[in-house]
Order: C-alpha cells, then structure tokens, then sequence
C-alpha cells in the first residue's frame, strides 16, 4: 500500500465503494460471505485507525477497507 493521508470520511458519510483491481484481489481473499459490491452506496459505521472503513452491514475480517477504495459519490 502507498502512503497515503489519513481518511477524508468520517462515521455516517455515505460513500461509493470503487475498488482498484489491488483491492479487489483482497477482498477475494477474504472470509467474507457477503461482498461489497462495486458501484454500490454504503453508511460508514467505522473508521479504524484513521485510514480502514467499516460500512453499515459489513463484518470485514481484516479490521476494514483502505478509504483509497472509496469515493464521495
């Protein structure tokens, strides 16, 4: 992962889930049953350590999404 600054979000926003293929790979190799998918709005329930989103739903295995995989719209 590239350095990047800290999420933009914060807890409530609703954000566009847009993978790059990088995060798309990972998410393959997750536990996860239920997948976001690309293309779809989600709440943000969570921000961990102030760069991974959790969205409303979502039990992600590995603590959250890098924000980088996320748009505004």
């Amino acid at each position: 992962m590239t350095s990047q600054k800290q999420c933009p979000f914060k807890v409530g926003d609703i954000v566009v889930y847009r993978p790059t293929d990088r995060g798309r790979a990972q998410d393959v190799m997750t536990a996860s049953e239920k997948r976001l998918q690309p293309g779809a709005s989600y709440k943000i329930a969570a921000i961990q350590r102030d760069a991974y989103i959790l969205v409303e739903g979502d039990t992600h295995p590995g603590g959250g999404i890098y924000w980088t995989e996320f748009s505004a719209d």
